[in-house]
């Protein structure tokens, strides 16, 4: 009777073991969420140059503009100043030796900054680009809270999705997150061949900073869950 009662305990337990375990479902989410920025940093470049029919004076004359308008800059508080490429080469029509070097300038004080433009340009500089981008430390705080939002969305669509299908969220397989900084380059504004007695203007706009996210999520036959509260 012992053995009998075992035997059929093992046929029980062999035919629990052998049902095949509920059918996952993996679905695969995008989204994309955008934040709206002021950009706050203002960035001029300009091209300061000078000719004459020998290489040496032609840059020593730019050494010279570039010496003093690096002075001119210390003087501004929160501007930030870089020299840039330099360059020297021999044209025929005229003949004569070229040279100029670029410098760049930026700073969240626009006004200073304008005001320094225009001093620069008064005095014969090329100003070639000027615009507005935004700070990196102001990009990335924009691109986190992108990247958050996106996860929420994310989430709450397969919330929905596994209602729908009458499933239940069991997990995230696998997340991918945008690993591209974001990219808030200036923005040109003006293009100056001429110099100019009075200071440029430059508006600011905002701009969009957007962060992707996808995943992979698993779904299990069942009532969904009560959603999550955000």
């Amino acid at each position: 009777m012992k053995s009998v009662l075992i035997l059929a305990l093992g046929l029980v337990l062999l035919e629990v073991t052998a049902l095949p375990a509920a059918a996952q479902t993996v679905l695969h989410l995008s989204e994309t969420a955008r934040v709206s920025v002021r950009p706050d940093e203002l960035v001029a470049t300009f091209k300061i140059g000078a000719a004459s029919l020998s290489a040496a004076e032609s840059q020593n004359r730019v050494n010279l503009l570039v010496a003093k308008a690096l002075e001119q800059v210390k003087l501004v508080a929160g501007v930030v100043s870089a020299t840039g490429s330099y360059q020297v080469w021999h044209s025929s029509q005229p003949e004569q030796w070229n040279a100029e070097q670029t410098l760049d300038l930026h700073g969240r004080d626009g006004t200073a900054l304008l005001r320094l433009v225009g001093t620069l340009q008064a005095q014969g500089m090329t100003l070639s680009r000027l615009g507005w981008r935004v700070a990196g430390n102001t990009a990335r705080t924009a691109k986190a809270e992108a990247t958050r939002m996106a996860l929420g969305n994310l989430r709450a669509r397969a919330d929905d999705a596994s209602g729908v299908l009458g499933m239940r969220f069991q997990s995230f397989r696998e997340v991918r997150l945008d690993g591209a900084p974001p990219n808030m380059g200036p923005m040109p504004r003006m293009m100056a061949e001429k110099a100019g007695a009075a200071a440029p203007n430059a508006e600011a706009e905002d701009v969009a900073v957007e962060a992707t996210v996808e995943a992979d999520i698993v779904l299990q036959p069942g009532p969904a869950a009560p959603p999550v509260k955000r």
